[in-house]
C-alpha cells in the first residue's frame, strides 16, 4: 500500500498537466500519450483507440455537470482521463483497474475498456451477475461493457464530490457530503436516465449485502474505509439516504438542497436536511452501527 500511495503522489503532477493541456499530451518520464476531447463542462483525455468511449463518457458526465451548474449556479467543470490497463498501472493509481479514482483536483480517472478482469472485479464486489446493458457494447462483450457501466456509476459519485468541493459547497458534518453527493447523482439519473434506476438500485443493494448489510459499520468509518468492499458499502448506505430524500415522503431534491445552501453561504446543514426529511433520523440509526 505504501508503494501505491507513493505512486499516487507521483502521478498528481501528471494529472494536473493533463487537466491544463488542450492538445495531445505525453506524461513526462512515462510512455503515456493521451489524446484530447475538449469540452466546456467536461474535457476528456483518452487512450488511443478509445474515442467512442470518450464521446459516450463526455456526453454522460456533461449532463451531470450541466445539472450541477444549474442547481448551484457555480461554473465548475471536470477533466476525465480514460486510461488503458497498462496506463493505469504505470500511473500508480491506488484503486484496481475497473474502478474510478479521483485525482488532481478536478480530475477523474476511468478505465478505457472493460475486459475479463474488470468483469471478475465487479462480480466479486457485487457477489452476483452484472447489471444488464441494453446498448450494444462498443468494444468487448456485453459483460465487459456492463463492468464499465458500474465503474461509471461509482465515478459519477466521485465526480459529484469533486464538483461539491470545486463549488465551495460543503456539509456541516462529514456524512452530509456523502449523502448530498448521492442526491446529486440520483437526481441526475431520475432526470435523464430513469430506465437505469432498477440496475442502480440492484447494484447498491448487492454492494450493501457484500459489505455486511445495514448496520454493519459505524458512520465514523466512512472517511477511513480501508478496503474497497467497505468503501462501497458506505456508498450503498448513502444511496439509501439519497433515495429517501427524493422519495414521495420527503420530496427534497438536489435542486432544493442547493437552493437552501445558497442562503447559508454554501453550507448544507444536517439540521436543515432533518427538518425537510425527518425520516433521515431513522436512516442514520438503522443504516450505521451504533457507536
Amino acid at each position: 500500500m505504501c508503494k501505491q500511495l507513493a505512486g499516487l503522489l507521483w502521478v498528481v503532477p501528471f494529472f494536473v498537466s493533463a487537466i491544463l493541456a488542450s492538445a495531445p499530451i505525453q506524461a513526462q518520464g512515462t510512455s503515456m500519450f493521451l489524446l484530447d476531447l475538449p469540452g466546456d463542462r467536461v474535457g476528456v483525455r483518452y487512450s488511443h483507440g478509445s474515442l467512442d468511449r470518450a464521446v459516450q463518457v463526455q456526453d454522460s458526465y456533461d449532463l451531470l455537470v450541466e445539472d450541477f451548474r444549474s442547481w448551484t449556479r457555480a461554473k465548475v467543470n471536470l477533466v476525465i482521463l480514460l486510461l488503458s490497463r497498462e496506463e493505469w498501472l504505470e500511473a500508480g493509481l491506488v484503486n484496481p483497474y475497473g474502478m474510478s479514482e479521483a485525482a488532481g483536483g478536478r480530475g477523474l480517472a476511468l478505465p478505457s475498456w472493460g475486459d475479463d478482469a474488470t468483469v471478475e472485479l465487479w462480480r466479486g464486489l457485487l457477489g452476483t451477475r452484472l447489471p444488464t446493458q441494453p446498448d450494444q457494447p462498443m468494444r468487448g462483450t456485453p459483460e465487459q461493457t456492463a463492468s464499465l457501466a458500474v465503474a461509471d456509476l461509482i465515478g459519477a459519485i466521485d465526480a459529484a464530490r469533486i464538483l461539491l468541493r470545486a463549488s465551495g459547497t460543503r456539509g456541516d458534518q462529514p456524512w452530509v457530503d456523502g449523502l448530498v453527493s448521492h442526491a446529486v447523482v440520483l437526481s441526475h439519473i431520475q432526470n435523464h436516465h430513469t430506465a437505469r434506476l432498477p440496475d442502480v438500485r440492484m447494484a447498491f443493494g448487492d454492494l450493501a449485502k457484500m459489505g455486511g448489510g445495514a448496520g454493519a459499520h459505524p458512520l465514523s468509518g466512512a472517511l477511513s474505509a480501508n478496503t474497497l468492499p467497505v468503501r462501497l458499502w458506505f456508498e450503498s448506505q448513502f444511496f439509501v439516504g439519497a433515495a429517501l430524500l427524493s422519495s414521495s415522503t420527503c420530496k427534497y431534491s438536489a435542486k432544493a438542497i442547493f437552493k437552501q445552501a445558497r442562503k447559508s453561504g454554501g453550507l448544507i446543514q444536517a439540521a436543515d436536511l432533518m427538518a425537510e426529511c425527518p425520516e433521515l433520523g431513522t436512516w442514520l440509526s438503522s443504516s450505521f452501527k451504533a457507536e
